[in-house]
């Protein structure tokens, strides 16, 4: 029977599936009726390969509070400019590509834009009250949040593993911000306490949310119109707060760019695309990997001291997320095995 274009089961992107008129559409794990392609979003192939997506963006992430910190700027500022060097750099790339968003598109990705200006701007607004260390303890909480969550309500099924996983990650990230050595920054107040848990909820809705996003617009269009409504959202918060947006000046201009584009376009672009090839609750326990490189990244380039227990912590981190990925990629295997044979 000749292919036609179905509504888009889960683990797919926008006009991109196309299937059999006889394949079930419903994204049910039942008997399928055709084999799994290796190279669709939902298939076992692009399910390895979105692993190491993520993977490859906790690279990029890690080096944004070091460029974050290096422009001196506040929170509301460095989010201002962040967004729209982004904006701006996504918009000559949607040109480029001949892939503009369209209102459909617009649609339903400006309000996770919205969110995700919102967590930007709340995390950097944190680093003003609270040390990095608590920062990221709170951001470590990721996954806490987001599984129970894709289990209840995104029918995403949680084994021993993936618990395993994630208490074991989240203990290792935990140990490693309280053994790094004292910078003397000080700064725990309550106020950064509150920005620092505003910024964790809103990620994790912006995670989980973006995920059935996803299967609608594709990762050009979806950053795109990310990109602009996370802009003008956190525009309204600088003018609302009367921010000096002259705090960005001479060779600041440089760290704010390479934030805008590495772990701002390429970093969470590897996530958006990955994100219909890659379960909610694997991705949110990858990505704890983000503070160990966070760490070493400002022990190189900031000269912040790394202590023993520190780095152990960090290694067992690594060794976690590390099962974790190998383990999701033999499944897809298995998966890829049965459907040819």
């Amino acid at each position: 029977m000749r292919p036609r274009r179905c509504p888009i089961p889960p683990g797919s992107v926008g006009a991109d599936a196309v299937v059999s008129a006889s394949t079930d559409t419903g994204g049910s794990t039942g008997a399928a009726t055709a084999p799994v392609a290796t190279g669709t979003p939902g298939g076992p192939g692009g399910r390895g390969l979105g692993i190491v997506a993520v993977l490859m963006a906790n690279v990029f992430w890690s080096f944004g509070g070091v460029l974050g910190k290096s422009t001196g700027a506040s929170g509301e500022v460095l989010s201002f400019w962040r967004m729209w060097v982004a904006t701006a750099v996504m918009l000559v790339v949607s040109v480029a590509m001949r892939r503009l968003p369209t209102w459909n598109d617009i649609r339903h990705a400006a309000p996770l834009g919205a969110l995700f200006g919102l967590n930007i701007c709340a995390f950097f607004i944190t680093l003003e009250y609270v040390s990095i260390a608590v920062a990221l303890i709170v951001g470590a909480l990721t996954p806490v949040v987001a599984l129970p969550i894709a289990a209840r309500f995104m029918g995403e099924q949680l084994n021993a593993v993936k618990i395993g996983c994630a208490v074991v990650a989240v203990g290792g990230v935990v140990v490693a911000v309280l053994a790094a050595p004292s910078t003397g920054d000080g700064g725990n107040t309550a106020i950064g306490y509150a920005w620092a848990i505003a910024s964790l909820l809103v990620w994790v809705a912006y995670l989980l949310l973006s995920k059935g996003v996803r299967r609608q617009v594709e990762t050009v269009q979806f950053m795109c119109v990310m990109s602009g409504a996370g802009a003008v959202t956190v525009s309204a918060i600088v003018f609302a707060v009367g921010a000096d947006l002259g705090e960005v000046s001479g060779t600041d201009w440089w760290w704010v760019v390479l934030l805008a584009i590495g772990p701002g376009i390429i970093g969470h672009g590897l996530v958006a695309w990955a994100q219909p090839r890659v379960d909610s609750s694997v991705s949110s326990l990858l990505i704890q990997a983000e503070p160990v490189g966070a760490s070493i990244a400002a022990w190189v380039f900031l000269d912040e001291r790394v202590s023993f227990v520190q780095s152990v912590a960090m290694l067992v981190v690594l060794v976690a997320l590390g099962y974790l990925a190998s383990r999701e990629a033999r499944e897809a295997n298995l998966v890829l095995d049965e459907a040819v044979t």
